[in-house]
């Protein structure tokens, strides 16, 4: 009679020890992630994220390039149409005929300046994590996005857009 109870021990021991210890065996490697996809600049936005140019003579022609919040190019934008990548998403009814593009990093902006003086057409590129509020808040207005604080990362631009609504 003790033997089966001494053999049922032993067998519930050993089962709980194997499962305690890593034995080493081999284990599936982890899914890789997802690669960031990120659309390449156009060369007149190619110092997005780089250290800020001195300051030189302004030359209307040639885009606008803002410092950002830690001595680093937060926003650009030039003064024309500038072919966006694929994934931008139009919103429908814009005033500016808005074109918005969202990736991890930086956020596109396409329009029609609605408070120039003249038809101006214009594309701008920000990058979130050097960009400071009032640039945020620059391009929010030029997405015709209606958010009073700044969208400090990719979901709060989706989620931004995907409540937007065309101003009655």
């Amino acid at each position: 009679m003790r033997a089966p109870l001494l053999v049922a021990t032993i067998l519930a021991a050993f089962s709980s020890s194997c499962a305690a210890v890593d034995d080493g065996s081999i284990k599936p490697e982890p899914r890789a992630e997802a690669p960031k996809v990120v659309a390449p600049l156009p060369p007149e936005f190619g110092t997005l994220g780089e250290p800020c140019p001195p300051p030189g003579p302004l030359d209307p022609g040639a885009p606008h390039v803002g410092c950002g919040k830690d001595g680093r190019v937060g926003l650009i934008t030039a003064y024309r149409r500038t072919g966006l990548p694929e994934g931008a998403q139009k919103l429908e009814g814009s005033m500016g005929r808005v074109e918005v593009l969202v990736e991890a990093d930086r956020v596109w902006v396409q329009g029609t300046c609605i408070f120039c003086r003249s038809f101006t057409e214009q594309t701008s590129i920000v990058h979130l994590a050097h960009a400071t509020d009032e640039q945020l808040m620059q391009i929010q207005m030029q997405a015709e996005l209606s958010n009073k604080s700044p969208l400090r990362d990719a979901n709060a631009w989706r989620g931004a857009i995907a409540a937007w609504e065309p101003k009655r």
